[in-house]
C-alpha cells in the first residue's frame, strides 16, 4: 500500500498541502494511474509558478515516462493554456500540477482526460485513488523504450489561437486596470493585450508562487483592494483579477466596486443571444434569479447545475451549451473547448464594452433586480441533519436536491449545500427586498446554528 494521503483526493482534483499530503510520491504514481485508467498514448503535462510544482512536475515526467507514453511537456502555463495543448496536440490525457487559488503551502493535480475533459468525482476519480492507493501499477502502457518529451512553444501557439478569436479592432479606446495576483496570467497576458492593442495598467505580474501581495483568489473581496484603489487612482473605467492557474476572474467596476459573476453571466448571455438565438446558458444553484429570467427572455435556454469546476465542465460539454459561469468565476465557452478561461472572459466583456461605449455599471444596472446574500460558510459539526431540519422546516416551498437543497418561494429562495473542498456548510439566500433578505437569514439560521 502506498503512504499517500487519500484526503487529497477531491471531487473536482488533488489537492492538499505539499509535502505532508502532496508530494512527489503522489504525483509519480498519480500520472502512472492516470495512464494506466485511460489506457492513454499521449499526455500533456503542464505546472504553474509554485516553488513545489517543479520538483511536483519533475515526478509526474518520470511516471509518465515510466509508462512509455507520449508526453507533451508545457512546462509553466495556466490552466486554460493547458486544456488549450490538449485540444492541439489532440491528447489522451492531461495533468495540470497546481492548487489554483489556494494559499503557497498547498499544491495539487488537476486531471483531464481527452478533448480537456476534467476528472472528477463520478468521472474517474474514484478508479484512480482506488489505483494509487492499492499500488497496483506495475508495468508499462504498451509502448517501449524511453519516450522523448515533446517541447514547442505553446505559449506562442495559444496567444495566436486567442488573438484569432478576437481582433484588436474589438478594443478601440480602453484603458484597464488587471491584477494577475503573481499567478499564471501574468506570463500570459502582455503577449496576447500587445497584439490586441489594449491599454492596460499591470499589477502584480510577476510569477511569485508565495504569493507576496495577496491570496491569488479574485472571490475574497480582500484581495480586490489593491485592484480597486488602482482603479479608483487612475480613473479607469474597469479592473480585472485572476486566480493563481488562470482559469478564474473577478470584476471592480470605475468606483472600484467588486461586479457579482451573477451580473457577467446575464450580461454576456444577453450578447450572445443577440448573434446566436437559441443557445444555452449554464448556471449554478447559487446564481441568482436574474440568470434564468435573462436567459428565456432572450429566447435562450437555462441549465442548472451543482457547484464545482469538474461537474461545469461536464454539463456544458453534455448540454453543448455555448456559455455558462459559475459562482466562484470559472466562465465556460463552446469555442474554448468547453472549457473555462479567465482570459477569455475578459476579452469578452472588454469587447462588449469598447462596441456599446457605456460603462460596466450602465451596462449592468438591469440585472439588479433581486437582493443576494453571496456565500454564507457556516461550520457545523452535523452537515446532514442541518439540511434535513431545513427540509421539514421549508416544506411547503418547491424543494430541489440537485446540489445540497435548494427551496422556492415566489419571493425568495435558498440553497444550502456541504463544501466539496472545506468542511463548511455554504448557505445561499435570495429575495425580492433586502428586508426580506434579512428577515429569512436570520430565521434560518436561528434554526440551524445553535
Amino acid at each position: 500500500m502506498a503512504k499517500i494521503n487519500p484526503s487529497v483526493f477531491k471531487a473536482y482534483d488533488i489537492r492538499g498541502i505539499y509535502p505532508s499530503e502532496i508530494n512527489e510520491e503522489a504525483a509519480y504514481l498519480i500520472s502512472k494511474s492516470l495512464v494506466k485508467f485511460l489506457n492513454a498514448k499521449s499526455i500533456v503535462a503542464a505546472r504553474d509558478m509554485r516553488p513545489s510544482s517543479a520538483p511536483l512536475y519533475e515526478a509526474v515526467l518520470k511516471g509518465l515516462k515510466e509508462m512509455g507514453v507520449k508526453i507533451f511537456g508545457v512546462g509553466l502555463s495556466s490552466t486554460p493554456m493547458h486544456t488549450f495543448v490538449m485540444n492541439f496536440e489532440n491528447a489522451d490525457a492531461g495533468i495540470m500540477i497546481t492548487a489554483s487559488h489556494n494559499p503557497p503551502k498547498y499544491n495539487g493535480l488537476k486531471l483531464e482526460r481527452k478533448l480537456g475533459t476534467s476528472i472528477g468525482e463520478g468521472s474517474g476519480m474514484e478508479e484512480i485513488k482506488e489505483m494509487v492507493l492499492s499500488g497496483k501499477l506495475d508495468g508499462e502502457n504498451g509502448a517501449v523504450g524511453n519516450p522523448e518529451i515533446i517541447r514547442k512553444d505553446y505559449l506562442k501557439e495559444y496567444v495566436k489561437f486567442l488573438y484569432g478569436k478576437f481582433s484588436s479592432e474589438d478594443f478601440s479606446d480602453l484603458q484597464v486596470a488587471v491584477d494577475a495576483g503573481n499567478g499564471m496570467t501574468g506570463f500570459i497576458l502582455p503577449h496576447i493585450l500587445k497584439k490586441l492593442k489594449i491599454k492596460y495598467y499591470p499589477l502584480y505580474f510577476e510569477l511569485d508562487g508565495p504569493f507576496p501581495n495577496h491570496e491569488a483568489n479574485p472571490a475574497k473581496s480582500e484581495n480586490l483592494k489593491d485592484l480597486s484603489a488602482l482603479v479608483i487612482e487612475k480613473k479607469f473605467s474597469l479592473g480585472v483579477a485572476f486566480d493563481g492557474d488562470g482559469d478564474r476572474v473577478a470584476f471592480v467596476d470605475g468606483r472600484g466596486q467588486p461586479i457579482s459573476i451573477d451580473f457577467i453571466l446575464a450580461m454576456l448571455s444577453k450578447e450572445f443571444l443577440k448573434e446566436k438565438p437559441g443557445i444555452k446558458v449554464v448556471h449554478s444553484v447559487s446564481s441568482s434569479r436574474i440568470i434564468k429570467e435573462t436567459v428565456e427572455e432572450n429566447g435562450g435556454q437555462a441549465v442548472i447545475c451543482r457547484v464545482g469546476h469538474a461537474f461545469f465542465r461536464r454539463k456544458v460539454r453534455e448540454e453543448k451549451a455555448y456559455f455558462g459561469c459559475e459562482i466562484s468565476g470559472h466562465c465556460f465557452f463552446e469555442d474554448f473547448f468547453y472549457a473555462d478561461s479567465a482570459i477569455f472572459t475578459m476579452l469578452h466583456v472588454l469587447r462588449l464594452i469598447s462596441r456599446t461605449g457605456k460603462k460596466i455599471e450602465d451596462l449592468i444596472r438591469p440585472f439588479k433586480k433581486y437582493f443576494h446574500s453571496g456565500e454564507i460558510n457556516l461550520e457545523m459539526k452535523d452537515k446532514l441533519a442541518a439540511i434535513n431540519l431545513l427540509e421539514s422546516a421549508y416544506g411547503s416551498g418547491f424543494q430541489s436536491r440537485i446540489d445540497g437543497l435548494t427551496v422556492e418561494y415566489p419571493d425568495w429562495w435558498f440553497n444550502i449545500r456541504p463544501s466539496n473542498t472545506e468542511p463548511l456548510l455554504r448557505l445561499t439566500i435570495e429575495a425580492n427586498t433586502q428586508e426580506l433578505l434579512q428577515k429569512k437569514k436570520k430565521e434560518i439560521l436561528e434554526k440551524i446554528v445553535k
